[in-house]
């Protein structure tokens, strides 16, 4: 069975064919544009953390003891922005602000039991909204998928904290062998 767009090549110039993939990067941006609403739709249900807050929740439980300025720079925030954010956070009992192991003078952050309750809570959120697509891909194809995928997810971010950006709304204990985990981590675990 052949789709019109098997058929699409177009001449590069350069004596060689090459196919059109136009119609394949639009169909993906479509795909990750629907995706992404429906995760944010599904966490918007569950949570009444907004924006990133909520992934700023995630973030929190996958590197505790990070700094404000690193969730900052994750979550695409100035400092100030991040500080407001991690306020929110704090009085809302999600978060909770510590001194720092290697520099006493500097914060770090932690979930507090309510923090990890919320965060288990919007990752299930995102699954099922996850799932809901993903349930339209025959089980035969899911691992081509998944390679197919991490293919593009590695080819994202430059560094851990670029990686961390990626992954901000992942949930870090269902993906073994994460192709995040070549860029480092952001910060030690505490």
């Amino acid at each position: 069975m052949s789709h019109a767009y098997d058929r699409i090549w177009f001449y590069s110039g350069q004596g060689r064919m090459k196919k059109d993939t136009s119609r394949l990067s639009n169909t993906l941006g479509a795909l990750a544009t629907g995706l992404s609403d429906r995760i944010h739709a599904a966490v918007d249900l569950r949570t009444s953390l907004r924006g990133e807050a909520a992934a700023a929740l995630i973030v929190i439980g996958h590197a505790p003891g990070l700094s404000i300025d690193q969730l900052g720079k994750v979550s695409g925030l100035s400092h100030p922005g991040a500080v407001r954010m991690v306020d929110r956070l704090v009085a809302a009992g999600f978060a909770q602000r510590t001194p720092a192991a290697s520099d006493r003078r500097a914060i770090a952050l932690h979930l507090t039991s309510a923090g990890e309750s919320e965060r288990a809570a919007i990752l299930e959120a995102r699954r099922v909204a996850i799932e809901s697509v993903l349930s339209h891909v025959p089980p035969a194809d899911h691992l081509a998928l998944e390679r197919l995928v991490e293919a593009m997810l590695v080819s994202m971010p430059s560094d851990a904290t670029s990686a961390m950006g990626v992954c901000r709304l992942c949930n870090q204990d269902a993906c073994a062998n994460c192709p995040m985990d070549a860029f480092g981590a952001l910060c030690p675990r505490t």
